[in-house]
């Protein structure tokens, strides 16, 4: 299995990941031109793709999906709630509809095993998701308030962990943001701190991943180093080699270009 992170944040999240001869996107919330743009650059043929998953409905993770569905004629799955609060430009015309998905049902896209699950956000029927295949788990859990025991329950047993750390809350109070936006952002159901990535990795995380990728980071009330700290710091109180080793093993997703590659 090998997972690559086009891009997370605010602007627009997609992630692609591949198992032998199935190949998936789960979110395309760029345009669909530069999905393919990106994808061209790592190497990796947008027509070849067999599905693209959708978490929720809001505009940075559906972007692009009608018109790359139409395109790349990948069949798209998603939740029949957030199907019907999409609002695509042009509509549905043209998209290729894959399996109706729901919470907690796991489904299959060729070779990977895709399990749902709800975690707590504004949108309709918001999900994570952790992609299993010939032994290989990963975690994908971005747009959350907080990190619920199901969320630190499904992501044991992780070889790769990618979840959110938004927002400093300070930089959050003092930045340029609307006070209404601001208590969205902090709120339950709204994205998570750093705070928050933090406490679970001193509480739940169970260790075993080999990489750990903080996502979706603010531009505005965050910093790719401020959240790699917070992280480092939360793991250096938990000893063992693995602690010893997060300097090279915590990642940060970008907005604006591709990570690198995760190979297992």
């Amino acid at each position: 299995m090998r997972v690559i992170i086009l891009g997370s944040g605010s602007s627009g999240n997609a992630l692609y990941i591949e198992a032998g001869d199935t190949s998936a996107l789960v979110d395309a919330g760029l345009s669909a031109k530069e999905t393919a743009r990106r994808l061209s650059e790592v190497g990796v043929d947008a027509t070849r793709i067999n599905a693209v998953v959708v978490t929720h409905e809001h505009a940075d993770h559906i972007k692009g999906v009608r018109v790359f569905s139409k395109t790349a004629k990948a069949p798209v799955f998603i939740s029949q709630e957030t199907r019907g609060e999409c609002r695509w430009q042009g509509g549905e015309q043209g998209i290729r509809w894959g399996e109706t998905i729901s919470s907690s049902a796991p489904f299959q896209v060729g070779s990977l095993d895709f399990h749902p699950f709800s975690i707590p956000h504004d949108g309709i029927d918001t999900f994570a998701y952790t992609v299993e295949a010939a032994g290989i788990k990963i975690g994908i859990v971005t747009d959350l308030g907080y990190i619920t025991q199901l969320v630190a329950e499904r992501l044991r047993g992780c070889n790769l962990i990618i979840i959110e750390s938004n927002h400093d809350k300070e930089m959050l109070k003092i930045g340029p943001y609307p006070w209404a936006l601001k208590q969205r952002i902090a709120s339950n159901t709204g994205h998570l701190s750093n705070d928050e990535t933090a406490r679970w990795l001193r509480e739940d995380f169970d260790g075993k991943a080999e990489y750990i990728v903080l996502a979706h980071l603010s531009k505005q009330c965050n910093h790719p180093e401020v959240a790699r700290l917070s992280a480092l710091e939360a793991l250096d109180k938990r000893g063992s080699l693995f602690y010893q080793q997060a300097e090279r093993r915590v990642k940060v997703a970008a907005q604006d270009h591709a990570s690198e590659w995760f190979e297992f």
